[in-house]
């Protein structure tokens, strides 16, 4: 079985140095611990240099595997089901030097990175991340009052359809027939048509992050892609399958479900954490309100996703007894 752990779990394991014992008792259940580069980079947000890399050294030593980016399983999904659909997409050529070195960093450079000095990754984290967060958290808090005052329900989450605005532009609406369509494929394709055209296309002089671009770059003919509107948007409403966008799927459903709950200012770095809980098969976390979520999002999934179980908070007793008790 896999596990993952919650960044607060990793915290009190660095905290009271007992990463070895962390790997004996998971050794002695048989499970495998999984660490996603999302909670690495959280971690690596803190800001106090000392605690900061006990933890790294806790997350970063002994027998894990080390997942793939979120960034990269998310646009692998995406380009699986261009290859599927509309394979005049994709690029005579892939660049998969350029995929191969994204990967390699994220999975191994920016670790040894990390465990050896983390402070010039905390700096640019700091530097580049905080306002994104803020907004998205902003963001969050207006839908969040915008459903309390219309009692929206977001159970079931598959059941969530989205019908377009009739004052909407014209380009928004191209390829879109007027029916009723899931709101996670509306998301997506605004998400993705975001990424791909607007950022993708001005990164180089903006300075912004462009890693779905470069991702889905990669193997996809973004020119070819952006050419029509329309066709990108029948592609996500009515052509990728449910099941082949997993990762895709439980972001949005996590963000959704966590409007219907307390905005914390850890909620996007979380929705980044649940786009693995396809990889292992028990996560753990001290973070009761995240539990609920995740818990609420596996419920209506329509595959399985990993269990999400609530280990006590109470530091006062040691870390260990309450992972051991959990399980």
């Amino acid at each position: 079985m896999r596990v993952m752990l919650d960044t607060n779990l990793w915290s009190s394991i660095g905290d009271e140095g007992v990463a070895r014992g962390f790997d004996g008792l998971m050794a002695a259940r048989g499970l495998e611990v999984v660490v996603a580069p999302s909670t690495l980079m959280e971690v690596i947000r803190l800001p106090v240099p000392a605690a900061r890399q006990r933890i790294i050294s806790a997350m970063g030593a002994g027998p894990r595997r080390r997942l793939a980016t979120e960034a990269e399983s998310e646009s692998a999904e995406v380009i699986s089901e261009v290859r599927r659909h509309r394979p005049h997409w994709l690029r005579s050529m892939p660049d998969t030097a350029r995929e191969a070195s994204l990967h390699t960093f994220w999975t191994q450079k920016v670790w040894r990175q990390a465990l050896h000095d983390s402070q010039s990754l905390h700096d640019h984290e700091v530097r580049h991340q905080r306002s994104k967060a803020d907004y998205l958290v902003r963001r969050q808090r207006e839908q969040r009052t915008e459903m309390l005052l219309v009692s929206f329900a977001i159970r079931p989450l598959t059941a969530i359809t989205v019908t377009p605005v009739v004052d909407a532009p014209e380009s928004y609406l191209a390829g879109w027939s007027g029916e009723s369509v899931e709101m996670w494929r509306v998301e997506c394709r605004d998400l993705y048509w975001h990424q791909l055209t607007v950022v993708g296309s001005r990164a180089v002089l903006s300075g912004e992050d462009a890693t779905f671009a470069d991702w889905i770059g990669a193997y996809v003919d973004l020119r070819v892609l952006r050419s029509s509107r329309s066709a990108f948007t029948r592609f996500w409403f009515s052509e990728v399958a449910i099941e082949a966008m997993r990762r895709n799927w439980i972001r949005w459903a996590t963000r959704l479900a966590q409007a219907n709950f307390k905005i914390t200012r850890g909620n996007p770095f979380d929705e980044q954490h649940s786009s693995y809980l396809v990889d292992c098969d028990l996560f753990l976390s001290a973070d009761a309100g995240y539990v609920s979520v995740l818990e609420l999002v596996r419920s209506d999934a329509p595959f399985p996703i990993a269990e999400s179980r609530l280990v006590h908070g109470d530091r006062s007793v040691p870390v260990l007894d309450r992972i051991a008790a959990a399980l």
